[in-house]
């Protein structure tokens, strides 16, 4: 088991539009909703790999709630119930803001 887990899924690359701005010709909602399977086998492998008050990180360059609050939600939905039939380890979401906020430590 890992204390930190990256989830750093494939998705349909929607919030990079303006720097790529090819990808307009091949973007449909469909790939974002084809992309949800994977990312949520993705995700909940993630979160079986981490130890009890370990942190995952889920990460996409999606803007599109499918690919990112739904796949959370259902993530967080089925581990925590397929854990409270084994009998514990639940996830929590956490608000990472203040995280992000803080300045990393010189090397």
């Amino acid at each position: 088991k890992f204390d930190r887990v990256l989830a750093d899924v494939p998705c349909s690359g929607d919030g990079t539009l303006r720097k790529s701005p090819d990808i307009w010709s091949g973007w449909s909602v469909a790939r974002g909703v084809a992309n949800f399977p994977r990312q949520l086998a993705i995700l909940r492998r993630a979160l079986e790999l981490l130890q009890d008050g370990g942190r995952c990180v889920y990460s996409t360059c999606s803007l599109n709630p499918v690919e990112c609050e739904a796949v959370v939600a259902a993530a967080v939905r089925l581990h925590n119930s397929t854990k409270a039939k084994q009998g514990g380890g639940f996830v929590v979401l956490e608000d990472g803001h203040d995280l992000l906020t803080q300045k990393l430590p010189s090397a």
